[in-house]
């Protein structure tokens, strides 16, 4: 039967499609970066959150042994590291169980296959990089951004921090009486987020630890903190509360919050964000 022109069944034509088409595209463009900052909004509280159950761990260790664990036993010659210390306050016993911290970290026949393990809450969310074993919270030992005396004494640049390396000069850890500077403004673990060094960026070794030689954060990898997260690097202070640390804080400050015992003035706001 003919149908009159007015009556026909009609296509799209090209035009009304191009501008279909242009019409989704904006819409995805005006609609992904939405997403994008709601899936780090997330990712940024889990790594929170990372921090926190870490935070709640070295407070039961610390209640447990009267002390902080040493960040690591160089002095040993073994460089165990302190998130491997605490393992069994992470519900991780079982691994905890299969080092032998009278070897080394890394020792072929008796941690080797540990450390190769992943322990998820030891991996930032927002990294890139994947690595067996992998680390991206780094205990915090000292600090050069103040007019401290070279060295690894209690209050020398690399000595002066809360997860200390063991040394001559500084053998046994750190408790929260020898944190004289106030639990709530002292730095004990910060994001040192898909490090380079091989070595730094394992759960199982104690190089994992660092001190804050870079001015400001996120301005390099191996020099202090460093986070994907947009703005700053999330930290672990010693009384269990973590604070987003900001690209614009001041270093001053910066170098304040990484010592124990400094007797700095740090306020809230300084650290406000």
């Amino acid at each position: 039967m003919f149908l009159p022109h007015c009556l026909r069944p009609r296509g799209f034509t090209l035009v009304e499609v191009l501008v279909v088409i242009s019409i989704v595209g904006v819409l995805f463009a005006l609609a992904f970066p939405a997403v994008q900052s709601a899936r780090e909004a997330g990712r940024l509280m889990q790594c929170r959150s990372n921090l926190k159950n870490i935070g709640i761990a070295l407070a039961n260790f610390h209640d447990a042994r009267k002390s902080f664990p040493l960040g690591s036993d160089l002095l040993a010659g073994t460089e165990q590291a302190w998130s491997a210390r605490i393992l069994p306050f992470l519900e991780e016993e079982a691994l905890y169980r299969q080092i032998d911290f009278r070897q080394p970290w890394n020792g072929p026949l008796a941690n080797q296959a540990a450390a190769n393990q992943d322990v998820s809450v030891y991996v930032c969310p927002s990294g890139l990089l994947s690595a067996a074993g992998k680390q991206d919270y780094g205990g915090v030992f000292g600090t050069s951004l103040l007019p401290l005396a070279w060295g690894s004494a209690p209050s020398a640049m690399f000595g002066c921090g809360t997860l200390i390396v063991s040394s001559a000069q500084q053998s046994v850890p750190v408790s929260a009486k020898k944190i004289t500077d106030g639990l709530s403004v002292t730095l004990c673990v910060g994001e040192a987020v898909d490090r380079s060094d091989g070595l730094a960026n394992r759960w199982a070794c104690g190089r994992n630890c660092f001190a804050q030689t870079d001015t400001r954060v996120d301005t390099g990898q191996l020099g202090g903190l460093y986070s994907p997260h947009p703005g700053g690097a999330q930290g672990l202070f010693a009384d269990g509360h973590v604070l987003l640390l900001t690209d614009d804080i001041d270093s001053i400050v910066l170098g304040s919050i990484c010592t124990r015992n400094g007797a700095e003035v740090v306020s809230g706001s300084d650290l406000a964000n």
